[in-house]
């Protein structure tokens, strides 16, 4: 469960109900689920069960005939490239398997590494603590007993014996293909767009409302053993609304929304940009991450920050000093629990010792201010100093807004009239 505070993130909760699990596979809207189209190949093309190599390499031939017979950029290639790339990858573990097969992770199980709808999944150690629930079929995994399997990638756990019927794609894929979040606030269309059926397992839903769960991030409905009552921060209130309590969200969009939680993948200049004269917390982070961005310049070119590994040695997270106008869903997170002012103010303090105090390279490369002739060295990043857009001369912010002109650009206007005179005179 996400919770809005102090270094909080977005954990799966436990199951509050049990079913019997998810087998159904009919046709749905979900482009991630086996096409009608293509529901005749299913046993030519080795979809959800165990395979020898040699009918894995007949299910490889006959996926390549299909891609070069469908349509460019429909659902029917879409679906099958992404299956390509998994028959390959299971026969390469199927192969590896046979070489050595009295591998002691591999008696029980099989293999100790699988690829099923893009999740990478890993035999998992017997003597395991924690308790873990099967994200398919909802059952607790008796590790002591029970061969079980997790995903690198996304945390999708499953029994063994639950490998063959996954439906879920792996998370990590589904966010790498869209590329960003949805930022509609719940688009729900309603059961009756779904033909009362679970958006993602397919199983027919109850008429009773309360077994029939809505996602809060997707806005579709869900059965008990989809969703399980977890709960999420949704991009699209924090962005719309700066509303940052957790709703009920599906295993699959928590998934995402986990997988993707240290992503920049939102513009807040470009999708609210009121937000920040609403908020003062975000308008502190983003004046904190130019002045970091304007420091990176220096430090980056900086033979003394380079040796010493200044750069990257405090920064944890690169985009919060590569691409100031990109937010994660944790930095909004962080912004809101006061974490990440915190840091950034942190971060400030170390990299500006360096270049105005301990590094003469770094303080030679500073800036005299042409109005007042103040000794004061000026950088382009503190907060008092101000860049002319068009000579680039920096100067004081008090000093600038009593002058008219740059002093900088009236001197190069002076310089361009008088060659534009001595040319007139020759």
């Amino acid at each position: 469960m996400c919770e809005v505070g102090e270094n909080s993130r977005i954990l799966a909760s436990t199951p509050s109900s049990t079913t019997s699990g998810c087998l159904s596979n009919d046709e749905g809207s979900d482009d991630r689920l086996l096409p009608s189209s293509l529901a005749a190949e299913e046993l030519q093309l080795a979809l959800n069960k165990e395979a020898t190599e040699e009918e894995l390499l007949k299910a490889i031939t006959r996926c390549k005939d299909l891609v070069l017979e469908s349509n460019q950029c429909s659902l029917e290639r879409k679906w099958l490239v992404r299956h390509l790339i998994e028959l390959r990858l299971r026969l390469q573990e199927c192969r590896e398997a046979m070489e050595d097969p009295l591998h002691p992770r591999n008696k029980s199980s099989g293999v100790s590494r699988r690829t099923v709808r893009g999740h990478h999944l890993n035999l998992q150690p017997l003597l395991s603590t924690s308790t873990k629930y099967c994200d398919h079929c909802t059952g607790t995994i008796w590790s002591l007993v029970q061969a079980w399997y997790e995903c690198e990638d996304c945390g999708y756990a499953c029994h063994y014996k639950c490998i063959s019927q996954i439906i879920r794609e792996c998370a990590h894929v589904v966010a790498s293909e869209r590329g960003g979040y949805e930022l509609e606030i719940c688009p729900e269309e309603g059961l009756s767009a779904q033909k009362y059926l679970c958006a993602e397992c397919q199983s027919p839903l109850p008429i009773n409302w309360s077994e029939a769960r809505k996602c809060d991030y997707s806005g579709l409905y869900y059965c008990t053993a989809c969703h399980w009552g977890s709960s999420a921060v949704v991009p699209a209130r924090v962005v719309h609304n700066w509303d940052l309590a957790p709703q009920p969200v599906c295993q699959a969009s928590l998934q995402q929304l986990r997988v993707t939680a240290n992503r920049p993948l939102l513009n807040l200049e470009k999708l609210n940009p009121r937000l920040f004269s609403l908020v003062h917390e975000l308008s502190l982070v983003r004046r904190l991450r130019q002045e970091l961005h304007g420091m990176r310049k220096y430090l980056s070119v900086c033979r003394n920050a380079n040796e010493d590994h200044l750069l990257w040695k405090h920064v944890d997270v690169p985009h919060l000093i590569e691409t100031p106008e990109l937010y994660s869903l944790q930095d909004l997170v962080d912004t809101h629990s006061g974490e990440l002012p915190t840091k950034l103010h942190t971060i400030i303090d170390v990299f500006s010792k360096h270049i105005k105090v301990k590094c003469e390279v770094c303080r030679g490369r500073g800036h005299l201010c042409e109005i007042c002739s103040n000794d004061e060295v000026l950088f382009p990043f503190d907060a008092a100093a101000v860049i002319c857009s068009e000579c680039n001369a920096v100067l004081h912010k008090s000093c600038f807004g009593r002058k008219s002109k740059c002093p900088k650009c009236l001197r190069l206007q002076q310089r361009k009239e008088q060659q534009l005179g001595d040319q007139s005179e020759e």
